[in-house]
Formats: C-alpha cells, structure tokens, sequence
C-alpha cells in the first residue's frame, strides 16, 4: 500500500486568532507628537474624555420596594418598659412537669387517663395496617435529606460521617397523618362527619403571675375539632389537692425575658365555624429544634410539661373566646386531649379546664396522662430488609379511644 505524502496545511481560522494574541501585547510607540502639540500650546484629551460624558448619581428611594428593617430597640412600634416573660414552641421548663402544673394551676388526681376514655381491642387487620402504615413513614418514605450531625458526648471532637434519610419533621407529621387517616376510615361515619382536622394553629394566652406578665405563644401541628365540645371527664373536688412544690425554684425560671411584644389572646377558629370547638392537640417533638437553655438533653419530665403547657395554652385561649377575658371560675369546664408524638414515643394527656384564675380559689384544673410510650422498639433495614420490631399495639387503641370520645 503506497503511503500518502503529508501536505503541507494552514488553518487560516487558528492564525489569525493567534495573530490577534500577538498583535494584542504590542505596545504604541511614543512618537512625540504630544511633547510637540503641548509645547505650541495645543491642549491633549484623552479618548475617555471627549466621549464619556460625567455624570452624578442621586439615591433615589424607591417607594414600596423593599422596607429597611425595624431595629429592635426602645424605637420599635411594640416595645414595651415592662419586661414580658414567654413561653413558644421551641422552649422547656426547667422543672418539667411538676412547674407546668404550678404555672397552669393542675394537679393529678389519678394515674393514666380517665375511666371515660374506652379502649377496645384491635382487630387483626388494624394492627397490621397500624404496622403497615409506621413502617411507610419512618422508613419507606422517598425523602433523602441530610440528617442533623451525629453526636456522642464521650467523643465530642469526633466528626462521624454525614447521613441521609427523612427528616424529624416529615417523619412527625407522616405518622400522625396517616394514623389519623386510618382510625377515621375505621370509625363511625356520623361521628367522622363531626371532626374537622386544622394544621398549624397559632394559640396565645396572657395572664399575670406575681406581677409578672406572662404570655404562652404556642401552635398544634395537627388539632382535631368537633362540632360539640368535649364532656367533662369528672366531677370530683380539686380543693384539697396540693400542687407540687419546687421551692425555691421560682415557678416562671426558664421563661424568656422580651420588650417587644404584643399581648393579645387568640383562638385562631371563629366561633361562627360549626367545628369550631378543640378536640384532640397532636403537637410534634424535635430534639433539634426543642432544647434547653443550658444545652442539656431534655428529659421525659420536661416532654410532659410541654405537653400540659400546649395544652392549657390552647384550652385556655378556646375559654376566653367562648366566656370572655374576665372570667375565672369556668361556668362549664372545658375538656381537651393532647398528644406529644416523635415517631416513635407517644405521650397523650387529658386536661379539664376548670379555672382561669391561677393564683387564687382552691378551684384547681385537673390534669390525666400516660407515661412515656414507645410505638416500636427499632425500625430499620436488616440484611437489606426493612424490620419493624417490637411494635406497641396499646398506643393504637389509646388513640381509638381519642378520636371516638365525646
């Protein structure tokens, strides 16, 4: 095979490309011709100078574009020389149960919730759906986010590997969504037909305290609300029941200090709604976001405060909106379940609603909950397998005998 002889070829594209790259570097030579036009007296301008006109620029305030923030000082509209002390979401008592039931006037006249409450047997067919649907939300979910930072207190400096997974939040409000979703598919259809699921209430509550301003600025993820109001779960006498003592622990300690704010009540549904009375407050629990202020691990007395604290705020507010913000002694008590949830623990409560005057009468409210709870003891994969195992069945029925209590 006869070779071919190389030709000699030019890309004339790629010269001149490198002829601009050699032409850019040179340099303009100095001919003296500016020397001899300033020596005749014949002025010199610059190219820039001649054809760029010089203009000065004015601040000009646009009007309804964006406002400059307020600074949080004696000059905001809300601030206020009297200090409020407050409680939100994301805060726990120091003491936990036992000062909750000092601040909401509420003591335990039995253990575990009230006889009123019915619990029935599940049904096969509950349990594995119950099961079923648990396994979905914490494990099965498509949501693939990055997990806050592992931490082990005997290593605080060792930086583990990042993981990704679902989130507190999603995990919560799947769960409670979907286990609601099902006691309501299983229940009476009449009864279904007078509840009425809101997200993301707003509840606010103010009072004074040994004259201290208090307000409780709290939310529920989930409420549940009914077109009657709750019974009252007893009629026994709170007169003689003693709330606890925490002496000398100031019952409003942990309290966040503000002079910006606004006092005000709020039961966020109207009156003239038909379901427009609370029923049960599913409020979600996250370790990221709910802490202490010295940075310590919250304890399971501190998750039942909250629990009692949510739900006194929103009973309360309810109470003011139906019998005024006078009023101390409730003409009819108002009766209001709660359930603190993670995923995985279950706390429910039972709050009657007997007083608004929290620091005098022997009237006291009453308050019912159950321990800590636990809806499984591990769900994970295991050889490449998802595994629910030590499923608590008690929690489901507890939460039947919620939803279908009147």
């Amino acid at each position: 095979m006869r070779k071919t002889p190389i030709l000699l070829r030019q890309h004339i594209g790629w010269h001149f490309t490198k002829h601009w790259v050699v032409q850019g570097k040179r340099k303009p030579l100095d001919t003296g011709a500016e020397e001899i036009l300033k020596q005749k007296g014949i002025p010199v301008y610059k190219p820039e100078e001649l054809f760029r006109e010089k203009r000065e620029f004015q601040k000009v305030e646009v009007v309804g574009y964006m406002d400059k923030p307020v600074a949080l000082d004696n000059t905001h509209p809300d601030w206020h020389d009297r200090t409020l002390l407050s409680f939100k979401d994301n805060n726990v008592l120091l003491e936990g149960l036992s000062q909750a039931q000092i601040i909401t006037k509420s003591v335990e006249i039995k253990k575990g919730l009230p006889d009123s409450i019915e619990l029935r047997e599940l049904t096969k067919d509950d349990r594995e759906a119950a099961e079923r649907l648990t396994l979905n939300s914490q494990l099965l979910d498509a949501e693939q986010k990055k997990l806050p930072k592992i931490k082990d207190p005997a290593r605080p400096a060792w930086n583990f590997p990042r993981t990704y997974g679902i989130t507190q939040s999603r995990r919560n409000k799947r769960i409670t969504s979907k286990l609601l979703s099902h006691i309501e598919s299983t229940s009476d259809r009449r009864l279904t037909k007078e509840r009425h699921i809101f997200e993301n209430l707003p509840f606010s509550f103010s009072f004074e305290r040994s004259g201290n301003l208090v307000q409780l600025r709290l939310s529920g993820d989930f409420v549940l609300a009914s077109s009657t109001p709750l019974k009252p779960v007893t009629s026994e006498s709170t007169d003689d029941v003693t709330l606890p003592d925490i002496d000398p622990i100031d019952p409003l300690i942990t309290l966040m200090p503000e002079n910006i704010y606004r006092t005000e009540n709020v039961y966020p549904i109207k009156p003239t709604v038909k379901k427009s009375h609370p029923h049960t407050l599913f409020t979600f629990f996250d370790r990221e976001e709910v802490r202490n202020l010295y940075e310590e691990e919250v304890t399971d007395q501190q998750i039942f405060g909250r629990s009692l604290m949510k739900t006194f705020t929103a009973a309360a507010s309810y109470a003011r909106q139906r019998y005024g913000n006078d009023v101390g002694t409730l003409p009819s008590p108002v009766t209001l379940q709660c359930v603190q949830t993670d995923g995985q623990f279950f706390h429910l409560g039972v709050l009657q609603l007997n007083t608004l005057d929290l620091e005098k009468g022997a009237t006291k409210n009453v308050w019912y909950q159950t321990p800590m709870q636990y809806l499984y003891d591990s769900c994970s994969y295991q050889v490449g397998r998802p595994v629910l195992a030590g499923f608590n069945g008690d929690i489901i029925k507890q939460l039947y005998g919620f939803y279908n209590n009147v």
